[in-house]
């Protein structure tokens, strides 16, 4: 807590130090366009809301969407695993696998298979952040928030950006763009960048580190066409190959942490093709947007399910995944005391999975241990041995879904400072599962009969089908805000947040194994089919600025009602699965300060509590009923300064020192809340040097070195965790056309 301390007073002591200063601070960071289904700024809406600009992206050092844990507030999304990895956390609202709690958008476009949330982030002009549910607009997977991201616009910046960055462990990245308008109307651009990294860990079991390479093109198209129609096509390639899942043993009494080590390797490879095309007429009255999206994902990923330096368990999976998305949003676009937008969305969505898992002579003498035992218990049954060296369990699968919603909001100005907003949005959703699993167990059969010869028996085991569900929901939402005056705003709103339910994949090979240990009556429903999260979100805040409009502020609290929250839990052979807690709740609050002291120094400070636990909640005959729900962290903050130095040498325009904290936790790592990783904070800085167009920077990350954990779980048997990534430093370089 020192480094909080010192900062908190760094920045103390520059609010006395330039009390006296009266010039007038001009916003510009906050100074945001409205929302394509809004027709308010940002700040007048009813909600927290935060705007990460381009110099702050660049500042903070943003890549990864992970980055942007605790700089916002009640949002945490921990780095580990690999890049299919994306468990984001909001408000105590989450889940480490299926589709997340939080919508990203890209250009206006969603992406909705979480596999393709973690991307290298380049030339990003702005990130929105809209906290709460955000269902009546946006729909599916908007539970906890949504997450818009603009790259930069050929119509609005022209030039050449080429920024090159070398840091400990090999880490080289390279990233080049060009932006150009062909004539007043049309412009274009293209980009790309190229990653490598050697790895922050070792698995010593098979002597290799978790390194990275990754390579992307992007391409974009914007045209201003006549009579106010305006477009803007986009495409995009990425390719990730990682290394990964460095997943250490874990003592859960004496808390030590054993080196990586298991035999078979953990990695993730992934291409990806993404492409959005958005048509748009603004006139003086009304906005029509038309949004088309598409995706194709193809990736692999090979994973120790045991991960020990035993051979029990691998498993690898290979998925082919496609979306497609096509919203058509008419809002009004004027300034009558009635405000409205009018939308329908529609998507289609497949995902294909192969994913044969092997059980290797380790799970063989586990399966024949658990047959010897039976004997032990029976001895008139027969004697069983298992003849198979090892055992392929097939898995094919397919999960096709569609969806479409019709949605309606109207805001009404009673007056020039009180205003009513509701909205409704029916939402549609049909999810299917194709599943075709099998494997085939070799026996030797002895019957407890003298004289009878032991025979062999081979078994093929079978699980084949098809189910569909149907959800519609309806998303209400109402909302009133209150201007005090030109610097204050008040609002509060109640919302209702939905997650659509569907079915887990991963729990056939339990279903094979039950049917081996001679149990016919597993219901295939009961264990693939997970329901709908529901939750309803009562929130009251304020957003304003004072002091010449050198500070920026949000607040507000929040109470949040959730029935059958999805949740993620393990199987029995180490796989994850989707499951619910009948009732949970989540209470807790928001500030977030930015303030610009002066033109050479500003600092920001944002602050989230979350207490989320179970209200109902019982699994495997153990009541849950009061425990915190595992993985959200009841704390998260970050606070920083900046200082620019203006220098009048020929050389050199300017020096630019940088400090900035982010705090996370507690949060406890299961259920019964007997595993937790304490609160740790991240001290990291930066001085950059900067003359005309080109930048120089060095940068410390995790500067402290301090040791902490992104993940635990457990697998047959064993405790795991993940270690957080180590003290990093670089150097980068910026220089601009």
């Amino acid at each position: 807590m020192k480094i909080i301390s010192t900062a908190c007073l760094l920045m103390l002591v520059s609010f006395f130090v330039l009390a006296d200063d009266k010039s007038t601070v001009e916003l510009n960071e906050f100074v945001v366009n409205s929302l394509p289904k809004e027709s308010a700024f940002t700040t007048q809406l009813a909600t927290t809301n935060y705007t990460i600009g381009m110099q702050q992206v660049e500042k903070l050092g943003v890549q990864s969407i992970k980055n942007l844990s605790a700089h916002i507030p009640n949002y945490y999304l921990p780095d580990y695993g690999s890049k299919i990895t994306s468990s984001m956390y909001i408000r105590g609202i989450g889940s480490r696998m299926n589709e997340p709690a939080i919508g990203m958008y890209v250009d206006n476009v969603p992406y909705i298979h979480r596999s393709a949330f973690d991307i290298m982030l380049h030339d990003i002009q702005q990130f929105q952040f809209l906290q709460g549910p955000q269902g009546t607009l946006y729909g599916r997977n908007t539970i906890g928030g949504l997450m818009n991201i603009y790259t930069i616009s050929p119509l609005v910046y022209q030039g050449t950006r080429l920024n090159v960055s070398y840091a400990k462990y090999n880490d080289a990245n390279v990233s080049v763009s060009h932006y150009q308008k062909l004539n007043d109307s049309l412009g274009v651009s293209i980009s790309g960048y190229v990653q490598h990294q050697d790895g922050h860990f070792t698995n010593m079991g098979r002597m290799e580190k978790n390194k990275s390479d990754e390579f992307g093109i992007r391409g974009k198209l914007e045209w201003k066409m006549k009579n106010n129609w305006q477009s803007m096509f986009q495409i995009s390639y990425d390719y990730t190959d990682q290394i990964a899942y460095p997943y250490a043993k874990f003592d859960t009494i004496s808390k030590q942490i054993y080196p990586i080590n298991y035999n078979e390797q953990g990695a993730y490879r992934r291409k990806m093709l993404s492409s959005g095309f958005t048509l748009q007429k603004i006139t003086d009255n009304y906005a029509f947007t038309s949004a088309t999206g598409f995706q194709n994902i193809t990736d692999r990923m090979d994973i120790d399910q045991d991960f020990t330096s035993d051979s029990i368990m691998v498993l690898q999976q290979n998925q082919q995944l496609k979306s497609i998305t096509q919203e058509f949003v008419f809002r009004s676009n004027n300034s009558n005391n009635w405000q409205w937008v009018n939308g329908l969305f529609l998507f289609g969505a497949s995902n294909t999975i192969d994913s044969p898992m092997t059980s290797q002579k380790g799970g063989i003498k586990m399966i024949q241990n658990f047959m010897d035992m039976a004997k032990m218990f029976n001895p008139n049954m027969p004697t069983i041995t298992i003849l198979n060296e090892e055992m392929l369990v097939a898995g094919l699968f397919s999960k096709p879904s569609i969806g479409a919603a019709l949605y309606h909001q109207s805001s009404y100005s009673f007056t020039n400072k009180f205003s009513v907003t509701a909205g409704i949005r029916l939402d549609y959703e049909k999810a299917f599962i194709d599943y075709d699993s099998e494997a085939t167990l070799q026996t030797s059969v002895k019957l407890p009969f003298p004289f009878v010869p032991a025979f062999r028996v081979d078994s093929t085991y079978a699980v084949k089908g098809f189910k569909s569900k149907d959800f519609i929901e309806v998303l209400p939402k109402v909302a009133l805000h209150y201007k005090i005056d030109n610097q204050h705003r008040v609002y509060t709103s109640l919302t209702k947040g939905y997650k659509a339910g569907g079915y887990n994949y991963s729990m056939f090979s339990d279903i094979l194994q039950a049917q081996m240990q001679g149990n016919k009556d597993v219901t295939i429903d009961d264990k693939i089919y997970y329901k709908p999260e529901e939750s309803w979100n009562i929130e009251v805040g304020s957003n304003g600025t004072f002091g010449n409009n050198r500070f920026n502020y949000q607040t507000a609290i929040f109470y949040i009602h959730h029935y059958n929250q999805q949740l993620s839990t393990t199987t029995s052979n180490g796989s994850r699965m989707i499951s619910n807690a009948e009732v949970s709740q989540s209470i807790g609050g928001e500030l977030s300060v930015k303030a610009y002291l002066s033109k050479q120094i500003a600092g920001y400070i944002h602050y989230g509590h979350t207490n989320a636990s179970f209200i109902k909640y019982n699994a495997n005959n153990i009541n849950y009923n009061n425990k915190s729900i595992p993985f959200a962290p009841k704390n998260t903050l970050s606070l920083g300064i900046e200082t620019k130095v203006p220098i009048t040498e020929e050389w050199l325009d300017e020096i630019v020192l940088s400090a900035h904290y982010t705090g996370i936790g507690p949060l406890y790592w299961n259920a019964q809340n007997t595993l937790s990783q304490e609160y740790y904070g991240i001290a990291n800085g930066d001085i950059t040097f900067s003359k005309n167009n080109t930048h120089l920077k060095f940068w410390v990350k995790n500067a402290l070195n301090q040791s902490y954990n992104v993940f635990y779980f457990e697998s047959l048997g064993n405790s795991f965790v993940q270690k957080g990534i180590p003290i990093s430093f670089g150097i980068h370089v910026k220089h601009i056309l």
